[in-house]
């Protein structure tokens, strides 16, 4: 039986709502494509995982889509140079949904995580220590954003600077349930 909490609906409807923004964005061209695109995939899916109850999307078009934003932003940070900046966040975002997707599953609201093949007690440490390790890069994100110069951002940059500081916030908060 699936469980969903009034905190689960409430954070899947923040992530719906900032995958709506990002697709706003997107249609009055104040962000790029790609990178729209993908935060608008993430805030669904992040929604998805928040309220699974309300998910209509199957699990194989979810990793599809993560492996697909993974790939094409790590080709373009190769091709930058450098995993620092828009193209690394999307590269540790798409992974960490992948994670989430692959390392656990949801059997209802984010409390409810748990760890496939949890019996075996090094493979748990493991899944822990990874969604740790990307908890604190998203909270170490969200630091970045709140202190960086995107608060001197104006227009369409504030608003997806907020909005991004909000899905990393989101995305911690997901990674800690699970370990």
């Amino acid at each position: 039986m699936v469980v969903v909490t009034w905190l689960d609906v409430l954070l899947g409807a923040v992530c719906a709502g900032i995958a709506g923004v990002h697709l706003v964005l997107l249609a009055t061209r104040r962000a790029p494509v790609a990178g729209a695109v993908a935060h608008a995939v993430m805030g669904l899916g992040m929604a998805a995982m928040f309220v699974p109850t309300a998910d209509v999307v199957p699990r194989p078009v979810w990793i599809g889509a993560f492996a697909l934003i993974a790939a094409w932003f790590g080709v373009e940070a190769v091709r930058a140079g450098t995993l620092g900046g828009a193209h690394g966040q999307h590269v540790v975002g798409a992974a960490a949904m992948l994670f989430m997707l692959l390392a656990g599953h949801h059997a209802g609201g984010v409390h409810a995580h748990h760890v496939v093949g949890a019996e075996d007690a090094g493979a748990g440490l493991l899944v822990t220590a990874a969604a740790l390790a990307l908890a604190a890069w998203f909270v170490a994100d969200v630091v970045r954003e709140l202190s960086g110069p995107g608060r001197a951002a104006s227009g369409g940059r504030r608003i997806a600077v907020a909005a991004q500081t909000v899905m990393g916030a989101t995305m911690a908060m997901m990674l800690l349930a699970m370990a």
